[in-house]
């Protein structure tokens, strides 16, 4: 049996006329009901949503309302002179045809003997979907991906009950309904990945992922009737394969990045490295949230190095390190351990980063404070083999950090002050759990500090991995 639901445009036209003074026999009222042309079989045959049209008329009198049936199953009365049918196919089938009734009464209650019928073939329509049309940067992933999707049927969109997706030539797994942000992690095996909805995990390894290679996902949902959409591909992206448990990201020109890896190469821990450019979007995944959470969660230890660069984000700018705040709270929250470079701004909004990372807000102050390159930035706990480092060349516009509550100083600066710079001299903040660091903090680049024949920024990097972390 079909379901239906009518919805009635409400036209309380009085169609015919008063029956003349006088007559004494009550003639029954006629019914007429027509819709646009009909195609009873193939492609062509109605969908779900029906517009028809009746009319009615009475020699002796006027039309008072019409009873509608559908399949032999009274719908009720109204007094329009059309309605709007939404049928829904019994599921498994793929066609079916439907049979309207409509009778006229007049206004005595007397009823068309002969009411107005009309078969009415329906068809299902298969659904659609849609990976988002957003371009994936090739060589954003790295092992993370994140896209949206959504479908629709124009039977309407209940009628969708499954969803599936495939890498490359994989097969076929189910995702749930609803929930439209869909991310893949490759896993250490690089032919599988755990897949996430909106951030949560439902698939622990999908396979058919392709390390080091270039991947596709692609997309079909199907409804009641059984019908398949057509399948929707993404664009392609390059997987890199996990090669260490640390990762190294670099917001800043390559350049600088390249000082980071000569430091850390040097220092001999393997790390796995990403480059991010504001500018051309290299390295910079779809979606921040939760592409970056998920990025991390694979690593034992992360280091950030960034600038004061603002960065793409919900239709805006800002910086990474508010951008990247959700992020790191969640990971550091999970064990994770983060060791933070970054250039701080007197105008940098702090609001994201306080707490979050080891700080709650930067010092201001009229003026201006700077590292001349005969200074050094110095350790707080003068008996740690924890280094001082001093500049290649002179640092402008330092701008210092007050460590969160449950933080503690760990570095500070032989600041020069100018034309009235005043405040507290703390740019590197640490914080510990139950007697284990897990947060690093400095406010100045430790790029800046590659003075030759000294200790530099890569000396206390190393002294932070081996000794803190």
């Amino acid at each position: 049996m079909k379901r239906v639901a009518v919805i009635c445009s409400i036209l309380f036209a009085a169609l015919g006329c008063q029956k003349p003074q006088g007559s004494v026999d009550n003639l029954a009222p006629e019914t007429t009901i027509s819709v646009d042309s009909i195609q009873r079989s193939g492609d062509l045959r109605l969908n779900a949503n029906v517009h028809l049209n009746w009319y009615g008329s009475d020699a002796d009198g006027y039309i008072d309302y019409f009873n509608v049936q559908v399949n032999d199953e009274p719908v009720g009365k109204t007094r329009s002179n059309d309605s709007i049918f939404t049928f829904v196919i019994d599921a498994g089938l793929d066609s079916a045809d439907v049979l309207i009734q409509v009778s006229a009464v007049d206004h005595e209650g007397l009823e068309d003997p002969t009411p107005a019928k009309l078969w009415v073939p329906l068809k299902n329509a298969a659904p659609s979907c849609r990976i988002d049309a957003d371009e994936i940067a090739p060589d954003s992933a790295k092992i993370v991906l994140t896209l949206r999707w959504d479908a629709e049927d124009i039977d309407g969109n209940e009628t969708i009950v499954e969803a599936e997706v495939r890498l490359n030539n994989g097969p076929w797994a189910p995702i749930d309904l609803g929930q439209g942000l869909l991310s893949f992690t490759l896993n250490a095996s690089g032919t599988s990945a755990a897949v996430y909805q909106n951030g949560f995990l439902v698939d622990t390894a999908l396979a058919g992922a392709a390390a080091n290679d270039t991947n596709r996902v692609f997309l079909r949902v199907k409804d009641w009737a059984g019908s398949y959409s057509e399948v929707d591909t993404s664009s392609t992206f390059y997987w890199s394969a996990k090669a260490a448990n640390m990762l190294v990201l670099n917001s800043q020109p390559a350049y600088i990045g390249a000082q980071y890896k000569e430091w850390l190469d040097s220092i001999g821990d393997a790390y796995d490295y990403v480059q991010m450019d504001a500018i051309t979007g290299i390295g910079i995944p779809t979606y921040w949230n939760p592409s970056m959470k998920l990025l991390f969660e694979q690593y034992e230890r992360v280091l950030l190095f960034t600038d004061a660069t603002q960065f793409p984000n919900n239709g805006g700018t800002d910086y990474l390190l508010n951008i990247l705040s959700p992020s790191v709270q969640s990971y550091v929250q999970g064990g994770g351990k983060v060791l933070t470079s970054a250039q701080i701004t007197s105008s940098m909004d702090m609001g994201a980063i306080n707490d979050v990372y080891p700080v709650s807000g930067s010092i201001t102050s009229t003026g201006q404070a700077r590292l001349t390159n005969d200074s050094s930035i110095v350790p707080v706990d003068t008996t740690s083999s924890a280094p001082s480092v001093r500049p290649k060349n002179i640092v402008l516009g330092v701008t210092p950090v007050n460590p969160a509550a449950d933080a503690n100083a760990y570095y500070t600066a032989q600041l020069t002050k100018i034309a009235g710079w005043t405040g507290t001299n703390t740019v590197g903040t640490i914080r510990s759990r139950n007697g284990e660091v897990y947060e690093v903090f400095f406010s100045v680049p430790l790029h800046q500090f590659s003075r030759s024949n000294s200790t530099n920024g890569g000396d206390l990097i190393k002294h932070v991995l081996e000794n803190e972390f």
